[in-house]
């Protein structure tokens, strides 16, 4: 089944507000996760080598999450 919104203008511009609210989300999201991890990533030499392996673990984990937000991103603005 295809539905054409095109002929529906209001429902494509609430869709298209839509689409920038999540965008915006996701970009805070991003951006977020980046600043909690910052100090970490600076200071990993730094630790004691019994933790340098933890901290690296979150920091990979947050990489992870963030290429997954960043995709759900760009998936939208397509």
């Amino acid at each position: 089944m295809h539905v054409d919104l095109r002929s529906r203008p209001s429902i494509v511009a609430l869709m298209d507000e839509i689409d920038r609210e999540l965008i915006s989300l996701l970009s805070t999201k991003i951006g977020m996760l980046m600043e909690d991890h910052a100090t970490a990533a600076l200071t990993v030499a730094s630790l004691p080598t019994d933790q340098q392996k933890a901290a690296i673990d979150g920091l990979a984990d947050a990489s992870t999450t963030i290429a997954y937000l960043a995709a759900a991103a760009r998936s939208i603005a397509e």
